[in-house]
């Protein structure tokens, strides 16, 4: 009589459901241990064996107001922040969104440096051109031809509008293209509040960010050397080609009256510098890197204050809270 053989397939499923467990057979069950550090069984404690740092670990964090009488500001929201102690000195209305103005330049200045393309020559495009009336720029024109670290100093030292368009068209290719590159970057920042819809911070809806990100966006500028170089300027010499290649020049003064001699900081702050910015919309705002008397490093930020005066007395009575 000839022997029965089980079809290949059958004797494979077979095996597989030994393998599997399905059959329960015991020589193939692993006996559950509590303490095994196999991941099929782990169960420890996790803060026993690592632990994972706060996003905010390093950050200083604001819930509410923070208001000592000594530095009374009127200005719809104002901060300062030590960055070496992580400690806040003054807050107010800090995540109340805001129109920044020009502080928005501080963010392009940030994508600029994080490009590594300083020496880069920019031809200026039609597209860089700003018409809108009262609008600060350095008058630039369609085919000049300026390194991209010429064009962050002009934005950062006169806030020229033209200046950061034409960082943002060589860097994004168009204007909304590198607006997305500032949101994601911020995002990054942890900057949640902020929304950019263009690089120098002329008055456009849905354009907007908050006293506390600007202290998030601050810092990480403050970690670049060029930005702190740029930002002490008194003054900026500029020396480009137009388009026929004829060499010219411009001077600017900086915007920022502590460095200009127009305004005094309080005995023992040295200010290092930071960004002004005014707009109709925004009033007058101010965010500023500054060292105290002990040496420690400040990030101030001052948002819609009635006129550049008002600006930098409230800013000076801030800057006064600096140990």
């Amino acid at each position: 009589m000839k022997k029965r053989v089980l079809p290949a397939a059958i004797m494979v499923f077979t095996a597989v459901l030994c393998l599997s467990g399905c059959g329960k057979s015991e020589a193939f069950m692993k006996p559950y241990d509590i303490g095994s550090q196999q991941s099929e069984f782990s169960c420890f404690d996790v803060a026993a064996s690592e632990k994972e740092t706060p996003f905010a670990a390093d950050l200083c964090v604001v819930s509410n107001n923070v208001m000592p009488a000594s530095a009374a500001v009127t200005a719809e929201c104002a901060s300062i922040y030590c960055l070496d102690d992580n400690e806040i000195l003054y807050a107010k209305n800090v995540h109340q969104q805001m129109n920044p103005a020009s502080i928005t330049k501080i963010m392009t200045a940030i994508l600029a440096l994080e490009s590594g393309k300083l020496d880069d020559v920019v031809t200026i495009t039609e597209e860089a051109m700003i018409t809108e009336s009262g609008a600060t720029v350095c008058d630039l024109k369609p085919g000049d031809k300026l390194t991209l670290r010429q064009l962050l100093n002009c934005a950062l030292v006169r806030s020229g509008n033209d200046a950061a368009s034409a960082i943002a068209i060589y860097l994004g290719q168009t204007i909304d293209g590198f607006s997305a590159m500032m949101n994601e970057k911020a995002k990054e920042l942890g900057a949640t509040n902020t929304n950019f819809k263009n690089p120098h911070g002329l008055t456009e809806e849905g354009h907007y960010t908050t006293a506390y990100d600007i202290y998030l966006i601050l810092r990480e500028a403050a970690q670049y050397e060029e930005f702190l170089s740029i930002i002490n300027q008194t003054g900026y010499e500029l020396e480009y080609t137009d388009a026929e290649g004829n060499a010219k020049t411009n001077s600017f003064d900086s915007t920022n009256r502590f460095l200009n001699g127009k305004a005094e900081a309080p005995e023992g702050v040295t200010v290092m510098g930071g960004k002004t910015g005014t707009t109709n919309a925004a009033g007058s705002c101010l965010a500023l890197l500054s060292k105290g008397k002990n040496g420690k490093l400040y990030a101030s930020v001052i948002l819609k204050a009635e006129g550049t005066d008002v600006v930098f007395q409230e800013m000076a009575a801030l800057l006064s809270l600096e140990n």
